[in-house]
């Protein structure tokens, strides 16, 4: 994967207030082009020993992958949680067009 490849990171947040500050945030400073946010997840997972169960909200958000790591930084410094869910796929097909303007947007030339 080269840093021109498009990714897809998802994460996770307690409320839906933190993931469009977060989503805004993001996209303001052209990181990704775009943020979905999916609300009423359920988590399960285990933490400290114990199975947890937890409402979250789920953003999947576009970017390249030459700018994950300014995303997690920023993640990190602006989210409630202490290990805070960041995971990068790759996108292995899109519409050309789409792709180009993700690619527009977190370069700044849009």
């Amino acid at each position: 994967m080269t840093t021109e490849s498009e990714i897809l990171v998802l994460s996770t947040t307690p409320t839906r207030v933190e993931a469009e500050s977060l989503g805004r945030l993001l996209v303001d400073k052209r990181l990704v082009a775009c943020v979905n946010i999916i609300p009423q997840l359920t988590s399960i997972f285990l933490w400290e020993g114990s199975i947890a169960t937890e409402e979250e909200v789920l953003l999947l958000m576009k970017s390249t992958m030459g700018r994950f790591e300014a995303i997690e930084t920023v993640i990190k410094e602006h989210h409630s949680y202490s290990v805070p869910e960041i995971i990068a796929t790759p996108i292995l097909a899109g519409s050309r067009e789409y792709l180009s303007w993700i690619h527009e947007v977190t370069s700044g030339r849009l």
